[in-house]
């Protein structure tokens, strides 16, 4: 019997912590809007998923964030940021991605055709990062943004909380 719970107890441990330290995801979609006048219907336009590797990092690992944009419809699409990037990445309070890589600064424009995605990702903390504005002290929490503008301008954003530190308070 001793072999038997040992083993449950093992098993169960193995599955506390691959949920613990698996991928750890938010998507959003928008939607295009109808015309009653017309009778069209609105329809998913675009999708944006924000990733951490995981949930939990120790104090000095890199946190692997990945942000993708996807055009879901049947035409292509245009996201144009004006004088802002079309897509960013940021983390709590400090500088987004954008203060740190030119080429995502200056990305105010992107064509997508059908079904093409565009991705960009972020091994963060930087070396510079001011670690008092990206990580609550009283939990060793981080939010993660991923922003991106959408078909009618309007800014889009997907969320992801990571604990950057053994974590202080339960979830």
């Amino acid at each position: 019997m001793s072999k038997i719970t040992a083993l449950l107890m093992f098993f169960a441990l193995t599955v506390w912590l691959t949920a613990c330290s698996g991928p750890n995801c938010d998507s959003q979609t928008e939607r295009q809007r109808g015309n009653i006048d017309t009778g069209k219907m609105g329809r998913d336009a675009d999708t944006a998923t924000l990733c951490t590797d995981k949930t939990d990092y120790n104090k000095g690992d890199t946190v692997h964030i990945t942000f993708t944009v996807k055009n879901l419809l049947d035409e292509q699409i245009v996201l144009d940021g004006g004088q802002q990037p079309v897509m960013d990445i940021c983390v709590s309070y400090a500088p987004c991605l954008s203060h740190y890589r030119p080429d995502i600064a200056q990305l105010t424009r992107l064509e997508l055709a059908p079904g093409q995605s565009h991705t960009i990702q972020w091994d963060w903390p930087p070396p510079d990062a001011d670690m008092s504005k990206s990580v609550e002290p009283q939990t060793n929490s981080a939010t993660g943004y991923g922003k991106w503008i959408g078909l009618d301008k309007g800014l889009g954003t997907v969320r992801v909380d990571f604990f950057y530190a053994p974590r202080r308070v339960v979830p």
